[in-house]
Order: structure tokens, then sequence, then C-alpha cells
């Protein structure tokens, strides 16, 4: 479970964007714009998950039109979580219970699917807890936010449990989705949890549309311990879960060598696709904690603050 010391230790931190941005609401990050304090600049049309208490009630008397006050001193961020819920993030068979959200060491080892939630959850307290505007987008269609508060983050669970025992996508278009994603939403930080394994259109048209986009693009690469480091040896079939393609092969220690290298350069070439239009990549073992990650491995590397 999510324990108070966790939930204190996340309460304490901020997601780090390398952008500073105009916000929609008063927060808690400092905007691009300088004044005193929290100083009134500007109206903008009132969108679902803007905070109410923002509303001009006096323009909206005169011109029965929502606006809220835009403010130059604090700002919030636009929190985006994109998660992959593709047939090859999940287990073989399909379900795979929904843990209570974190089991202990040794109980089992997480989905791609099951650790990308786990992900969000922590990431989307922090959120939540800074006052940003989180969204959580899956693959499926479904979406949560946006939304705003620690109040919202019972809901945000409930989400996330009712996607873990939804049908995934039978094959995804990665391409096409994370198109669709930037369609209608305010720029910010985006954080993409994925293996990222689609053979027709492949992830970087996908990057290109979210950079162009304005997205500051945060990828979680989630594999899990068997591609990361595969135990196999001798003659096996290999199905592909999403296309139903086989492969015979024979694997020795040769075969094995060259796999890892090719996975290494493949994680190499995310990395720097991220980096080159000023994103950030790290790579998620699937059987690691997800708070080890998030309050260790993702906060060490600068991703929290």
């Amino acid at each position: 479970m999510l324990t108070e010391s966790i939930l204190s230790r996340l309460r304490g931190l901020k997601l780090s964007t390398a952008r500073r941005r105009r916000g929609a609401t008063a927060g808690e990050r400092r905007s691009t714009r300088r004044g005193r304090s929290v100083e009134f600049a500007d109206y903008r049309a009132y969108t679902p998950g803007d905070d109410p208490r923002r509303i001009d009630w006096n323009v909206f008397a005169r011109h029965e039109r929502a606006v809220v006050k835009l403010f130059e001193e604090e700002e919030d961020l636009a929190v985006h979580i994109l998660i992959d819920q593709s047939a090859s993030m999940f287990p073989q068979p399909f379900p795979q219970p929904f843990p209570q959200p974190f089991p202990q060491p040794g109980d089992f080892t997480p989905s791609k699917f099951t650790c990308s939630v786990q992900l969000t959850l922590l990431l989307g307290y922090a959120a939540l807890a800074a006052g940003d505007a989180l969204t959580v987008q899956l693959s499926t269609g479904r979406s949560f936010g946006p939304r705003r508060g620690l109040a919202a983050f019972a809901e945000l669970t409930r989400f996330l449990e009712a996607a873990h025992t939804s049908t995934p996508n039978a094959h995804l278009a990665l391409a096409g989705w994370l198109k669709s994603c930037t369609q209608g939403a305010r720029p910010g930080l985006c954080f993409l949890l994925s293996d990222l394994f689609d053979e027709q259109h492949g992830w970087l048209p996908g990057f290109n549309a979210l950079g162009a986009a304005g997205f500051d693009l945060r990828v979680l690469h989630v594999l899990s311990p068997d591609e990361l480091d595969p135990q196999l040896s001798g003659d096996v079939r290999l199905r592909d879960v999403e296309t139903g393609d086989t492969q015979d092969l024979s694997i020795d220690e040769s075969l094995l060598a060259t796999y890892r290298r090719r996975l290494q350069e493949w994680s190499d070439e995310i990395a720097t696709a991220c980096r080159s239009r000023s994103g950030r990549y790290f790579l998620i073992n699937s059987g690691q904690p997800a708070e080890h990650i998030v309050l260790h491995d993702l906060r060490k590397a600068g991703w929290l603050e």
C-alpha cells in the first residue's frame, strides 16, 4: 500500500520541468512573467479542470461568460501521463490481478502495465499535491482529468483500478495515439510510459508530434526483467502477443550477447531522440519497486525536486 512515509516524501517534491510556462491558475511554480506576490495579469476562457475559485463572477454577471484569472508571479503546471495499454504491456494470459497497489518483494513480478499504473499513482500524487493540473490518458481512449488537488487522488486510484481490468489494445499504432493526445491539450510536462513496441510506424513520429505541440517529454521506457535479461537457451519458439507472428530460434550465449547489444543500441537511440527534443529518458525494469524508481532513481536523475 501507499504508506504515510511514502506520501509524506512525495508531498515534499515537485515534478521538475526545464520550461517555465504561463499557467491557467495561481499555483506553486514560478512564471516566466514577473510581478509582486501573485499579481493579476489577464483573463482566459474557463475550461473543464480549472479551479472554480479563479472564475471572475463579476465578468460572468455582466457578460454571461465564464473566465478565469491569470497571474504573473506563480503558475500551475499541466502534467500529462500517457500510459500504453497495448497487449505487449500485459502478462499472458490477461488479466493480472490489480495489486494493493504495491506488492511486497517476492509476491510476484508486476507486468509492465502494472508497473506503469504504480508509477502513475506516485507521479500523479506528487502532481496533485503540488497543485498541478493532472491528466492521465490510456491508449485505449479512456482519460482522467484534468484535475487538481489531493481530493482527486481517490478518483485517480479508482480510474487506474478500472483500467487494469479493461481489455487492452489488440495492436497499438503508437505514433497515431501520441499525435491524438496533443489535440486540444494544454502543453506541459508529458510522461510517456510504454515499452515502445510498434513495428508499423515506430515511436519517432509520435515524439515529433509531442515536441511540435510544446510538450516537455519524459519517456519512461518500461521493459520486463525477461526482456532486459532473457533467461533462455536451446530451441524455442517465440510468439508476438500483438501480431501472433512466431519465430523459431536456437538460443546460445552468442545470440544472447547480440540481443543485449541491440537492446542497448535501441535504448541509446531513444534517449538521443529525447535529448534532441529537450526531453528526458529513463529505462525502467518492471520488476523493481515503483516507490524506489520514483523516490530514488528518478529523484537522483533530477526528474523530481
